[in-house]
This record gives C-alpha cells, sequence and structure tokens, in this order.
C-alpha cells in the first residue's frame, strides 16, 4: 500500500525520502517488507502522500493488485515514472469499483457483462458485427455508445488521465467487473473511438500483453463496430474531403477515421490517400464539426450511480463511503466531481 500511494503521487523513493527526512534505504525496506516502519514514519508518510493512516492498513489489498487484463493505448514520449504513476490510478480505480460492487445485489443491477461466447477463428470484423446483433444494435451510427456499454454492465469512467500521450486504457478488477478508463481531455469523435478500441480489447484479449498485432485488431473491432462495412461501405466511394464533414456528423467518427475506413475496405488507391491526408493537415489537431450539436454524447453514469446506491440505498453517508475508501477530504470530493457528484479536480499530483 505504500508502494501504491507513493507511485500514484508521481513520487520515486529518493524523492519520498527526502520529504521525510530518511533515507532511501529505509523506504526501500518498508516497501520491500524488510522492516516495519513505526508509528510516527507513518505518520509523515501520510502527511507527505495525503492518504489518510487507515489506507496503509487496508486488510482487502487484492482489491488493489494489477488487473488480470489490463491494455492502454499510449505513445512513445510516456516516461516510466508517468507510466508507473497512470498504473497506480488504474490499480484504485479497479480498487474503488470493487469496493463499491461489493455491497450491490445483482438483482439490483449489477450482473456479469454479456459478451460473446465463442470468438475462436473470428476476426475482429466479424466480432464487432456478432456482438453489435447479440446487444442488438440497431442500424446505423451509435449515438452514445457510452450508454450501450453501461447498459451491459461495463464501466466507464471518463477521468483526466494526467497524461496527454494516454488515450484509454481497459481491465478487469479482481472480481471481474470490466472498466474502460478514458481520457476526457479529448475531441469526441477521438473520445469515441477510444472507447470502441478498448471494448475491442475486453472483447478479444483475455491478457495484458502488450502487442502491435493486438492493436491493430482493436482498431479494426472499433472501426467496424462505430462504422459497419455494409452500411458505410457506399457513402465513402468516390471520397472527397469536402463531403467528410457531412459523414462525420452522421457516424461520429473523425474525417480522419473516415479516410482509414474507406481505405481499409478497398475504396481508395494509395495514392488518392495520401492525397486526403494532405487535405486534412491543417485539421490535424482540431477537426471541424461539433459532434455534440449533432446528437453524440459520452457521459458516463454507472460508476456514479453505485456512488448513489451506497449513499441512497444503502444508507451510508459521504463521511462513511470517504473512509471506506480510504481517501482524504480533498481527492474524495475530486473524485465525486468526476462522477458528476461534487466539485474540484481529480488527484492533482504532487510534482
Amino acid at each position: 500500500m505504500l508502494e501504491l500511494a507513493r507511485s500514484s503521487r508521481g513520487i520515486t523513493q529518493k524523492e519520498l525520502a527526502t520529504l521525510l527526512n530518511r533515507t532511501q534505504a529505509a523506504v526501500s525496506q518498508w516497501e520491500h517488507n524488510l522492516r516495519e516502519p513505526n508509528e510516527d514514519d507513518i505518520s509523515l508518510l501520510s502527511t507527505a502522500l495525503d492518504y489518510p493512516i487507515s489506507f496503509f492498513y487496508q486488510q482487502e489489498i487484492d482489491v488493489y493488485l494489477p488487473p488480470v487484463q489490463g491494455h492502454y493505448r499510449k505513445k512513445a514520449a510516456l516516461k516510466a515514472v508517468s507510466r508507473t504513476q497512470l498504473e497506480s490510478h488504474f490499480r484504485l480505480l479497479g480498487g474503488w469499483v470493487n469496493k463499491l460492487q461489493d455491497a450491490i445485489e445483482i438483482e439490483d443491477g449489477i450482473a456479469s457483462p454479456d459478451f460473446l461466447e465463442d470468438i475462436s477463428e473470428a476476426s475482429p470484423e466479424d466480432l464487432a458485427r456478432q456482438l453489435r446483433a447479440k446487444w442488438r444494435v440497431p442500424n446505423g451510427p451509435i449515438r452514445n455508445l457510452t450508454t450501450l456499454l453501461e447498459n451491459h454492465k461495463i464501466v466507464v469512467a471518463k477521468t483526466w488521465l494526467f497524461n496527454e500521450n494516454v488515450d484509454g486504457y481497459s481491465f478487469h478488477t479482481t472480481s471481474g467487473m470490466p472498466v474502460i478508463y478514458v481520457n476526457r481531455e479529448v475531441d469526441l469523435d477521438r473520445l469515441r473511438f477510444n472507447i470502441a478500441h478498448e471494448l475491442g480489447h475486453l472483447v478479444m484479449h483475455s491478457d495484458c500483453l502488450p502487442d502491435a498485432e493486438r492493436e491493430k485488431e482493436a482498431h479494426r473491432f472499433a472501426a467496424e463496430f462505430l462504422m459497419p462495412g455494409h452500411e458505410i461501405h457506399d457513402q465513402l466511394i468516390n471520397l472527397r474531403i469536402e463531403g467528410l464533414m457531412a459523414l462525420k456528423a452522421r457516424w461520429g467518427c473523425s474525417m480522419a477515421a473516415l479516410v482509414q475506413r474507406a481505405r481499409h475496405l478497398g475504396l481508395l488507391s494509395e495514392e488518392r490517400y495520401k492525397s486526403i491526408l494532405i487535405g486534412l493537415s491543417p485539421y490535424r489537431k482540431k477537426e471541424p464539426v461539433d459532434l455534440a450539436k449533432h446528437g453524440f454524447v459520452e457521459k458516463p453514469q454507472l460508476l456514479g450511480m453505485m456512488m448513489q446506491y451506497h449513499l441512497e440505498e444503502v444508507a451510508m453517508t459521504a463521511t462513511q463511503v470517504r473512509d471506506m475508501l480510504h481517501l482524504n477530504d480533498g481527492d474524495f470530493s475530486q473524485l465525486m466531481l468526476t462522477l458528476g457528484l461534487g466539485s474540484g479536480g481529480m488527484f492533482i499530483s504532487h510534482r
């Protein structure tokens, strides 16, 4: 728990030792269970890392174990310290979901996700089509992808990921609940594709081994799930830049993704593909078309409903929920904001 608290704050052992006026060797020995900190040390750790003392004495520490499955989209620029901090936050999120889920009975609305039973020898596109059919998704664009997933018991947490080089992360908690964690600081079109990409990982990949081929498969799944080939094919014939904005408004996907879709469906020559990409270069950082004005919305609610269940049905006070999650007042109020239940920002790094 000490290592988790430290890494979640983006602090190295050496930096923590400096804050405590202790040696790095002492911090390392504490983290490796070779030496136990005394009461004064624990009080200093609580202050330096801004976690209540109870955080370090949790008995159910298995809820924070690294997930069985974990996939996240990151860029090469992500540094090791940043990656460790992010992974710590993913573990914390998994622990919170486990704790909140624990008191909710299946008949009260939380059950296992309704994924495909047999994925052997099926392409990502086939699996995307099969899942749309199993979930009875109507033809055409999916206006609210988040609600669709949450209706099938997949937690979507749209929170700030602390680093612009990370788009999303997906995993199963130790209790088996799937979670998709996405960077809220991206445009809606990119956010939607990120959610669909992570859904592809949850459906297709049972381990968290990093692999470029898995990323390609998740991309192919997302493209077919959001833009079914049999529906969009004819709309991408003779594709022109001037028509991309209208297609984006219809399908809720970026113009760049639509171009890639046309290419994957064999509707663009390599020369024409490169020509369109050059034409889109002015929009590389910010594309036109506000998807919210065209009926697309991605507002997660399931995790907030789980929190409200504890406050209303279990009749816990906010203080009791805070203590159950072992958070300080600031972090708890900031978590509540991300769930639409409070005000503040989430987990401001000490660095």
